[in-house]
């Protein structure tokens, strides 16, 4: 994939840059206003082996050096809807940094709100919500065992009792911890459960996945969010469609979810779909599971992670091992 950004002062002098350099061939990434609203400024790109069109001389090594045209070919890859991608194209240009890293963190800083999980207090319990499958109670695992490792009081609540082998998948995972699994079904049940647990550490409600679009899978998990007052947490699997994500989020985001938390980013590649839930609903970014066992725990979600998600691995250790070289010539 070859991507250029062509300048000119009307869209069709743009268009005809585009097809000079590309052919009828190219694909429109962004379209921009150029610098101080002059002109116009087009990301292309073009899909074809390099060798049968001619190019610049530099034009490959001046695309690869710019971490503009850096940040724009990764969040393409990334299937990041072209509304996102232009902005975040834009406020990267205006922060005009040599280091993309740094340069798409920024951006993203500007366009996304990122939280931690509000583990620091235990006045709410924190409920995670989400698809079936989408990781809610290996990530209740998670949060327990980090709890229990830093000698915090945690109490689980399952209400999971439909699900064949639901309760005794999270079962399992408390007993290693010597935790007490509460099992509680209803929406009364759950504020009985909540109730008796308050005041006696952390507690965290792991609530059975639905059909998003099945209303009596959304009416069910409805009731149990309203009963109790507490935090909640969509925990979204990586590599589905971007706007298919965003649907899901808005729909969760009614229901009252503040906070968006990535699993399986171990077996995901794009994550287009992650920054259109986000974008398109106002959810924060929290934190993101590594993999699917315990062990691999969470990590937190902040710009300058999420900007190394997105970016290829060679460039983010390109600049890394740049940054270490000069860590070491200023000792």
């Amino acid at each position: 994939m070859r991507l250029k950004t062509f300048s000119a002062d009307t869209m069709n002098e743009a268009m005809m840059l585009v097809k000079e350099h590309f052919g009828e061939e190219a694909i429109i990434v962004s379209t921009q206003t150029g610098e101080d609203g002059v002109g116009v400024r087009i990301t292309a790109a073009i899909d074809q082996v390099e060798d049968e069109f001619e190019y610049e001389e530099d034009s490959y090594d001046e695309a690869y050096d710019d971490p503009v045209e850096i940040i724009t070919d990764a969040l393409l890859n990334n299937g990041v809807p072209p509304q996102i991608s232009d902005e975040l194209i834009s406020a990267a240009e205006e922060l005009s940094m040599d280091d993309p890293i740094l340069a798409l963190a920024g951006a993203l800083d500007r366009y996304f709100a990122f939280s931690p999980m509000p583990l620091g207090t235990a006045d709410k319990p924190i409920v995670l919500v989400g698809m079936p499958g989408a990781g809610k109670t290996v990530t209740i695992a998670k949060l327990a065992t980090r709890l229990v490792m830093q000698k915090q009081a945690v109490r689980v609540i399952t209400t999971d009792t439909v699900r064949a082998g639901g309760f005794a998948q999270l079962e399992a995972f408390t007993k290693i911890l010597k935790l007490n699994l509460i099992s509680a079904g209803t929406p009364a049940e759950l504020r009985t459960a909540v109730a008796g647990a308050e005041g006696r550490g952390h507690i965290l409600i792991d609530c059975p996945g639905g059909n998003p679009f099945d209303n009596d899978d959304i009416d069910r998990q409805a009731r149990l969010i309203k009963a109790v007052d507490a935090d909640v947490v969509l925990v979204m699997a990586g590599g589905i469609d971007p706007m298919e994500a965003a649907e899901i989020a808005g729909i969760y985001r009614e229901l009252g979810a503040r906070r968006l938390l990535l699993t399986r980013i171990d077996m995901t590649r794009r994550f287009g779909s992650y920054l259109s839930a986000a974008a398109m609903t106002g959810l924060q970014m929290t934190e993101v599971g590594v993999g699917p066992s315990v062990a691999d725990g969470l990590r937190p979600m902040n710009p300058v992670t999420l900007a190394r998600l997105l970016l290829p691995k060679s460039v983010v250790e390109s600049f890394d091992d740049e940054q270490q070289t000069a860590r070491g010539a200023y000792g």
